[in-house]
């Protein structure tokens, strides 16, 4: 089995993602987006079972960015019409595949949310959060783009600040808005990174190795339960 994961930008990496595909035996493979030097072959839907889009500075609503984006528009077509590949798009990602299937994209009015908050589970009879014994998960948040509810999607996970945090479309393609991928080493990195973002919002970072320790158990069941679905 074979991962491509797509990085929009050099700190925002797989996280816990990685030692989960790689202990199941996967073979992963990364392309870098931000470097113009390259360009994402066409097919690459063929080549992998799972492909995940990550997160990114850039915006899909900036319509300068058309062009950059539009391989990756591309990509989440091609996975709708191939029924047995995986999709999950993390935060941009999950942008690029909310636009994909029609849904708006646009600035969230509250302004961005970062840190830390717990979000409700929708349908815990879900086989996403099989084995999560609760109505909540921790998350981070690290962005101010917001999207709406694809048509026929699963609104999965919600959040009180911005209520859209996570959808599946027809149990092959899951969006993310929200983080639940990062390792302490990550978030020390985007601290640091993003800290001129950061402090443009009012977000909790408070007990940050404990709620990243918390966040991580209930994140590596449900990304399991993404790959076996």
């Amino acid at each position: 089995m074979r991962a491509l994961f797509i990085r929009f930008k050099d700190c925002e990496g797989p996280g816990i993602l990685e030692p989960i595909l790689r202990e199941n035996g996967w073979m992963i493979n990364f392309f870098n987006a931000y470097d113009t030097r390259v360009q994402l072959l066409p097919e690459s839907h063929l080549h992998y079972q799972l492909i995940v889009l990550l997160g990114g500075p850039q915006s899909v609503i900036d319509p300068n960015m058309d062009s950059f984006f539009k391989p990756y528009y591309s990509l989440v077509e091609s996975i709708l019409a191939t029924p047995k590949k995986k999709l999950v798009g993390i935060c941009l990602g999950s942008q690029i595949i909310a636009k994909t299937l029609g849904a708006t994209v646009s600035v969230g009015e509250k302004g961005p949310e970062v840190g830390f908050s717990s979000l409700k589970i929708k349908d815990l009879s879900s086989p996403v959060f099989s084995g999560i014994n609760s109505q909540e998960v921790q998350a981070f948040h690290l962005h101010e783009d917001v999207f709406s509810i694809p048509q026929g999607s699963k609104h999965l996970l919600e959040g009180s600040f911005y209520p859209n945090q996570m959808f599946s479309y027809e149990d092959h393609i899951f969006a993310l808005q929200t983080h639940l991928e990062p390792t302490s080493s990550m978030l020390q990195v985007w601290m640091d990174v993003h800290k001129e973002f950061i402090a443009k919002g009012k977000g909790d970072f408070s007990d940050m190795y404990k709620k990243q320790s918390e966040m991580e158990l209930s994140a590596r069941t449900l990304f399991r339960n993404i790959l076996t679905i």
